[in-house]
């Protein structure tokens, strides 16, 4: 249902920015808990060698089902092994949100610096605070496509920073069944403090996959950091 349910985020547009920040065909890019592999197809498609790496199984059977040529890993991003260097790793979707531990995230941060070239990229996007305050809070959603639906609770708690989302899918096949999600909101001076304690410099922080600067009501929020 994945691909169906989110069929409109701006895939190409993000593939896009990511090719013109990395501005190199050719260059070895990870992509970190990739899902289906829409963008690890579209940046193979502009001439990158992609590796995908995502820890479920399921959404990595879709991704190769997509096309070959492509290396998939089944990993956690908490236990990042690679047979050596690569010059990017790319990480989108606010996946990095659901790493609930400030300690977990920043080893995390360090794992992927440890199996980047020296002035690899490191480019990922988390929800911001203000998305968590104001646009998810506790409000529900409903969203339907091709026959697939689902019903979407939020249940966030600003003291801790931590999002529950419980999501009830239907299935045009099928019973319905329920998944429960949790995401922490991070500052972005605590990503920046962590990233540059990781190792990365040159660290830039964009309104969404954009050049706009970041501001208060910003709520996706793009880190493009340069390993040492």
């Amino acid at each position: 249902m994945y691909d169906a349910l989110m069929k409109d985020v701006p895939y190409q547009s993000w593939a896009g920015y990511i090719d013109m920040v990395l501005g190199g065909q050719g260059k070895t890019v990870v992509d970190l808990a990739c899902g289906t592999g829409n963008i690890t197809h579209m940046l193979a498609e502009k001439g990158y060698d992609m590796i995908g790496i995502d820890k479920s199984v399921d959404m990595l059977s879709q991704a190769q089902a997509k096309g070959s040529g492509i290396l998939f890993l089944c990993q956690d991003m908490r236990e990042l092994d690679l047979y050596g260097t690569v010059d990017a790793v790319i990480c989108t979707c606010d996946c990095l949100n659901y790493i609930l531990d400030e300690a977990e995230l920043e080893a995390v941060f360090k794992r992927i610096k440890m199996f980047l070239n020296p002035e690899g990229v490191f480019i990922f996007d988390m929800n911001s605070p203000y998305k968590y305050n104001e646009m998810l809070g506790k409000k529900s959603f409903a969203g339907e496509a091709e026959g697939e639906s689902y019903i979407w609770h939020n249940d966030y708690d600003p003291e801790t920073g931590i999002n529950k989302y419980t999501v009830i899918f239907s299935p045009k096949e099928g019973i319905p069944f329920e998944e429960v999600h949790y995401q922490r909101s991070y500052p972005v001076e605590i990503i920046y403090s962590l990233l540059k304690k990781s190792g990365f410099y040159r660290i830039e922080m964009k309104d969404g996959y954009t050049d706009d600067t970041l501001g208060d009501t910003s709520q996706r929020v793009v880190f493009i950091a340069r390993s040492l």
